[in-house]
């Protein structure tokens, strides 16, 4: 469906296209009547009827080009709601499913004491994952409606960094490095900061694994801290980049993926970066993977 602009941009075309229409048909057949007069009156008449007509045909062209690119744009937004539709489908069934299961067993079964607490430990790891998903979709809501809470703090960027660290790497199995810096006392909200955080580091596990594994580099430029989040994986296709930090927007479609995800952790972390007055940007990189800088405020 068009939205308001452009349908009421094509009313008016449709209409100027008529009305046009109407003042030609009059002036060929005034012109008709007007043949017994001079050759000039005639001329002044030709030349008024191609004028407008150049000028029709370029409102037209624009319009058809305007109409072009408003469904191209809408059916791009139709694709990528029909992925999130079914990421989030897939992403909430998964972990209901394999809670089911869990429980199921424990129910169902004598098992030993040391297995159910085992099955017990994987419902609520499901239960947390769900959790997180929930808590995804209500953030990005949060954000869009420009209703996301904030609550400033100062903290120490090392032990804040450190501490992060130390849970992901538990959670996303592989190896974070981070450089060796002057500790910096920020100042904002640490919940979002840590969002945006989590987010660029999940996309880059799940979509740059490698090896070498993640690499955040902390640095002071002016007014800002930047803090730069590597991966070392396929990188990101030059023609995904203009629609990065797009809501429901992923590098695989839904039908053929085979990472986990709903499109939103990008939208999140740039929406979250500007709520506290910072940016989030894809940097260029030699070599392989892909280089997400965070600029933060900083008055120190």
């Amino acid at each position: 469906m068009l939205k308001k602009p452009t349908t009421v941009f094509v009313y008016l075309l449709g209409a100027y296209v008529l009305i046009q229409f109407l003042w030609w048909g009059y002036h060929l057949i005034d012109l008709t009547r007007a043949s017994q007069h001079t050759d000039q009156t005639i001329t002044k008449r030709i030349v008024m009827i191609i004028g407008e007509g150049s000028v029709f045909l370029v409102l037209l062209l624009f319009g058809l080009w305007k109409i072009k690119r408003s469904i191209k744009k809408e059916i791009q937004i139709a694709r990528q709601q029909n992925n999130f539709m079914l990421s989030v489908t897939h992403e909430l069934k998964t972990p209901l499913a394999a809670t089911k299961l869990y429980l199921q067993t424990v129910q169902k079964h004598k098992l030993s004491e040391e297995k159910q607490i085992e099955l017990i430990q994987k419902a609520l790891d499901e239960s947390s994952r769900l959790e997180t998903l929930v808590e995804q979709i209500l953030t990005a809501s949060r954000l869009e409606q420009q209703a996301m809470p904030r609550l400033t703090t100062s903290f120490s960027l090392k032990d804040f960094l450190n501490k992060l660290i130390s849970i992901q790497e538990k959670r996303v199995n592989i190896p974070i490095h981070l450089n060796d810096f002057e500790d910096i006392q920020l100042e904002t909200d640490p919940l979002i900061f840590t969002n945006i955080l989590n987010n660029l580091i999940e996309n880059g596990y799940k979509y740059g694994y490698s090896d070498r594994g993640i690499d955040l580099t902390i640095s002071k430029e002016d007014q800002y801290v930047s803090i730069a989040v590597r991966d070392y994986g396929k990188g990101i296709p030059l023609e995904q980049q203009d629609l990065l930090f797009k809501k429901f927007n992923r590098l695989e479609n839904e039908e053929t993926r085979s990472t986990k995800g709903t499109g939103l952790g990008l939208f999140i972390a740039k929406e979250c970066a500007r709520t506290l007055g910072g940016n989030l940007r894809l940097l260029k990189v030699d070599g392989p993977g892909a280089c997400f800088q965070i600029q933060m405020p900083y008055d120190g």
